[in-house]
C-alpha cells in the first residue's frame, strides 16, 4: 500500500470512528466542509494540498488530546501525592 493511500485511510478512519466530524475536521484544516464531503467515497481523490492540510489538522488534534490527557494525569498524581 502506498503512502497516499495510507494517509487517505487515516483521514477516513478518523471520520468513520466519529472522533471528528467532517465539518470539524474541515474547520481544523482551514477549509470549507464541502471540500471533504466525499471523504468516505471509495473514489475520493483529494489534492496533495488538501490531504496534507487534513493530515496536519489530525496531527495537531492528536497532539492536543495527548497534552490534555498528560495534564489531567499529572493533576491526578498531584492530588493523590
Amino acid at each position: 500500500m502506498d503512502e497516499i493511500t495510507k494517509l487517505k485511510q487515516r483521514v477516513q478512519g478518523l471520520v468513520i470512528s466519529g472522533v471528528l466530524t467532517k465539518k470539524e475536521l474541515a474547520a481544523r484544516a482551514g477549509m470549507r466542509d464541502t471540500t471533504i464531503i466525499p471523504v468516505l467515497s471509495p473514489s475520493w481523490n483529494p489534492t496533495t494540498d488538501t490531504l496534507a492540510r487534513l493530515i496536519r489538522a489530525i496531527d495537531k488534534y492528536e497532539s492536543d488530546v495527548a497534552k490534555k490527557k498528560a495534564r489531567h494525569e499529572l493533576r491526578m498524581q498531584r492530588a493523590f501525592a
